[in-house]
């Protein structure tokens, strides 16, 4: 006789997989004696594929004999019996399945669960209960076993994906750090534990360790020891250990305290530097790339301070505890700029503020110290560079547009305040010296205003308001040419003109303007391109009329000349002006604010509007009037307003319908304004009818220093003579949040941008531009960019490039293709999809949309190097091909990745040890064929 507790105890798995097996011998039914424990804990009758089975526990002969009396009450009956064979007389053994006792083997049925004919070896190294433990856990339909071979890695697979949301193929650090984050799936992770044997769940830690690599050794003792869920919180603050950067250096004795706490609450596992480091690369990656639970970063702060790492904090990229030391860094390093001149260990600084991931910097989230930050370190870099006086009007205009409207955006941005005792102290001595220069920019334009904006001139090269109906937007009405290109529909004559949208944001300076354009770059890209005439210049500005408010301005623009008005003065002129240009067939084209917020319910835009818009043919010129700026500066506060195109109420929509019919976007102000900043000295002088011009009498009316006095017939007012004010703090009525009529930069200058969606018609001689900003906005761009010379009063036009020779496929310069051979043809060369890749319209615009500071070069042999070695380098041999330091490699792989990554797609990361890219999918990306 066998001891019964030498036997396994049978269980409902094990007993329905050996009927399984049966069935797929093709017996249809009979009796089964299993040498097993006789006890029985599942239900006496089940069904198998349609046959029932009835259980019974015999540890006698005699039980035996009994059971088998039954054999025709039920298709299967399982006898459990600890008998030996040879205790069974020849009368028991005749009546069972094969004339003999069935061993309790799981290898067999586990195999018949993943219908595989063969099994690896070592299958969970052999373990009878870590098998029999798998067959309890797993039932229903499984994957097969890949080729008939049930292995570790698909039997884990299988049940990882099934017992706690593991899926198949992320038993990656990254991945492993990424499910730990669900506490919806580390919960089942817990409940799976308690439940299944141990013999399995030490099988399980043993397979996962080794699928991690040299990391799998920590991170199974982390999740052994605290579980999974404590991975990522324990993870960052082994990452502030791992970190030698020297921009947050710590005495060791700091170090070594918090390692040695952590190496306590781990089981007192030594943890190799490499290993620290490995592990905290790869959570901060994994944070960094998606929406980390509140409930992560909480407890990972809460580890900081169990661990007393309060010291080290500053040197992560995510934890929200981390920003603010960083931001009080950068405040002492911009303060030595400020007196220095010196910016680098700013720039230094400040890219540790961007690299955090709470920073958001350029974003509408971006907290109050970044906004700041960013403002007052743009400034400083204007600080240090000439401020010219132009020589006329139109050069005036010019530099307003490419170069002061983003001085007045940062000195905005700046004025939001910051939370940083310090950082607000060093940003008010910037802007206030920043500010000056302004101030004194506004007067010497002013002067000039008085001297050239009262009457037109057709030798200066301005373009005025009342011009930009004839200058921008009728030549954007080209029809296509071709044989069929453009032409109308039955019974209309003539080609069909393109299709324009005007969008006249009152109210909207050139700095509000930068914002809204970026942002719709941004946010719509590649979709949305801006895009200028092939011989201007520069961006579009024109000299507003005076005084500079709606009732001549907008008057003026949408009549096509100098014109006072109210809506019905606008809305005939604009008729007439469509009409005299045949432009014009039927039903409105103009719709002010009245008509545009006439919305049928859960309609994004009015009736009207949309049927305007779609009306290509009968309506080629559509205008919509959007005034939430010029309500903003009654009712708000524009200076802590991050415009963009969400900040208006239909502009979104607007893109959108212009875009699904083709029309291209002509996006203008008919004035600017100044801001209210509730300082003093904040003047009101008299009772005027306007904020920011009063009459003028007569020829000699004074004008005192902070006004201006003009006259001529571009002045409309009462006797074409007024005077403006030019000092922002200057107005004649009572406080609001903001004012236009004067003749300050940010009133007169009338930002115009042409927006295309898609492909650019070829037909309207139109070019893509490169974004806006000027060379000092961004650190990087003045480096590599020289800064602009003086403006001159007559701007010279760029030279068109010479096209290639047809014989030559252009290059874009990245690599030399030799002279063309001149007696036989060259073989053909090997294909270069790199190249191709940097060629690509795609790569074009991204490039010109972030502009690196790396050469294309440059990155053309760093993605040549990563690809053959097999998609990976380490991050210093990075940093040597991007010729930066190696603790700066992490920042400029972010930088390249906002180039490479497009669309939320992620070919190129940095886990902090290796670069890694996914190439094929970069390939696919940009449209470079296999």
């Amino acid at each position: 006789m066998t001891a019964a507790s030498a036997l396994p105890e049978a269980d409902i798995a094990t007993v329905r997989g050996q009927i399984v097996g049966l069935q797929a011998k093709n017996y249809p039914s009979g009796v089964l004696a299993i040498s097993a424990s006789p006890v029985w804990s599942g239900p006496e009758h089940f069904d198998v594929d349609g046959q029932t089975v009835r259980v019974r526990v015999a540890p006698s002969v005699l039980a035996i004999r009994d059971a088998l009396t039954e054999r025709n009450s039920a298709d299967w009956i399982v006898i459990l019996t600890d008998r030996e064979s040879g205790e069974l007389p020849a009368g028991v053994l005749e009546h069972l399945i094969a004339g003999r006792l069935s061993n309790l083997d799981p290898w067999p049925t586990l195999r018949g669960l993943f219908r595989a004919a063969r099994q690896e070896f070592h299958l969970l190294s052999l373990s009878n209960d870590a098998a029999r433990a798998v067959l309890r856990d797993l039932d229903g339909t499984l994957p097969p076993a890949p080729r008939g071979v049930l292995t570790n890695d698909h039997l884990f697979a299988s049940l990882s994906a099934r017992k706690f949301g593991l899926s198949t193929g992320e038993y990656t650090p990254h991945n492993i750090a990424l499910w730990s984050m669900d506490t919806a799936a580390t919960a089942r992770f817990d409940i799976w534990q308690q439940s299944t044997d141990p013999a399995l769940l030490e099988q399980f830690y043993t397979w996962i360790e080794n699928r991690l690599g040299p990391l799998g050794p920590t991170l199974v003792a982390v999740w052994r020891t605290r579980g999974p869920g404590d991975l990522v919180p324990l993870g960052l603050v082994a990452a502030l250990l791992g970190d030698s950067s020297a921009s947050f250096p710590a005495p060791r004795d700091i170090t070594v305290k918090v390692r040695t706490l952590l190496e306590v609450a781990l089981g007192g596992r030594s943890l190799p530097e490499q290993q620290l480091t490995a592990w905290g690369n790869a959570v901060t990656l994994a944070v960094s790339g998606t929406n980390a639970p509140d409930d992560v970063l909480r407890r990972a702060e809460n580890a900081v301070r169990r661990l007393h790492a309060e010291p080290l904090v500053a040197r992560s990229d995510v934890l929200p505890m981390a920003l603010a030391p960083r931001i009080s860094q950068f405040a002492t390093a911009l303060s030595a700029a400020v007196d220095s001149g010196n910016l680098d260990t700013a720039d230094n600084a400040w890219a540790d503020v961007v690299a955090h991931r709470a920073a958001y910097a350029g974003t509408p989230d971006a907290p109050r110290n970044v906004q700041v930050g960013a403002a007052a370190l743009r400034l400083l870099r204007r600080r240090g560079l000439d401020w010219v006086t132009p020589a006329g009007l139109a050069d005036w205009v010019t530099y307003y547009r490419q170069d002061l409207s983003w001085v007045d955006d940062a000195v905005n941005d700046a004025f939001v305040g910051a939370d940083d005792g310090d950082l607000a102290r060093v940003a008010d001595r910037i802007v206030t010296a920043v500010r000056a220069r302004r101030a004194t920019a506004d007067r010497l334009f002013a002067s000039q205003l008085r001297i050239e904006g009262g009457h037109r001139s057709t030798s200066n090269g301005l373009l005025y308001i009342e011009d930009v109906l004839d200058r921008i937007v009728k030549p954007l009405t080209v029809p296509a040419s071709g044989p069929t290109g453009g032409l109308r529909g039955l019974g209309q004559e003539g080609p069909a003109a393109s299709p324009v949208l005007l969008v006249i944001a009152d109210g909207m300076s050139a700095a509000v303007s930068n914002e809204v354009v970026i942002d719709a770059l941004r946010r719509h890209r590649p979709q949305w391109q801006e895009c200028r005439f092939a011989d201007a210049d520069g961006p579009y500005a024109a000299l507003a009329a005076l005084p500079t408010t709606t009732r001549f301005s907008r008057c003026s623009l949408l009549t096509g000349a100098l014109a006072e008005g109210g809506q019905n003065k606008e809305r005939s002129g604009f008729s007439d002006w469509l009409q005299h240009n045949g432009l014009y067939k039927r039903g409105p084209v103009l719709f002010h604010k009245g008509e545009m917020d006439l919305i049928t319910r859960n309609h994004a835009l009015a009736d009207a509007v949309r049927e305007a818009i779609d009306d290509t043919s009968g309506r080629p010129v559509v205008a919509c009037v959007l005034n939430d700026i010029d309500d903003a500066l009654d009712r708000s506060d524009p200076i802590g307003t991050t415009w963009g195109t969400t900040s208006f109420k239909h502009l979104d929509s607007l893109l959108k319908a212009a875009a699904a019919v083709g029309r291209t976007v002509v996006l203008v102000s008919d004035h600017g304004h100044v801001v209210e900043r509730r300082e003093q000295p904040s003047v009101q002088r008299g009772q005027q009818v306007s904020a920011r011009y009063r009459t003028a009498e007569d020829a000699d009316s004074e004008a005192r220093e902070d006004e201006v006095h003009v006259t001529g017939s571009r002045v409309l007012s009462g006797n074409h003579r007024a005077i403006l004010a030019v000092d922002e703090q200057l107005r004649y009525t009572g406080m609001k949040a903001g004012y236009h009529g004067g003749g300050a930069l940010a009133e007169v200058v009338i930002p115009v941008t042409i927006l295309v969606n898609g492909s650019v018609p070829q037909h309207l001689g139109l070019e893509v531009v490169p974004p806006p900003q000027p060379a000092w906005w961004e650190a990087e761009r003045l480096i590599t960019e020289p800064t602009p010379a003086p403006v001159t009063s007559k701007p010279v036009k760029r030279p068109k490039p010479a096209a290639p020779p047809k014989s030559v496929a252009p290059t874009d310069g990245l690599f030399e293709v030799g002279s063309p051979a001149t007696a036989e043809k060259p073989a053909p060369a090997e294909r270069d999809r790199v190249a191709e890749l940097l060629g690509s319209e795609l790569f074009k615009q991204q490039y010109q949309l972030f502009r690196p500071k790396f050469t294309k070069a440059t990155i053309g042999g760093l993605l040549q190097e990563l690809i053959g070695s097999n998609n990976r380098m380490p991050s210093s041999r990075a940093a040597e091909i991007l010729g930066v330091k190696a603790t700066r490699a992490r920042a400029a792989i972010a930088v390249l990745a906002q180039v490479l990554n497009t669309d939320g797609v992620v070919v190129l990361s940095d886990n902090g040890i290796e670069v890694e890219l996914e190439s094929g999918l970069m390939f696919e990306q940009y449209g470079v064929a296999p």
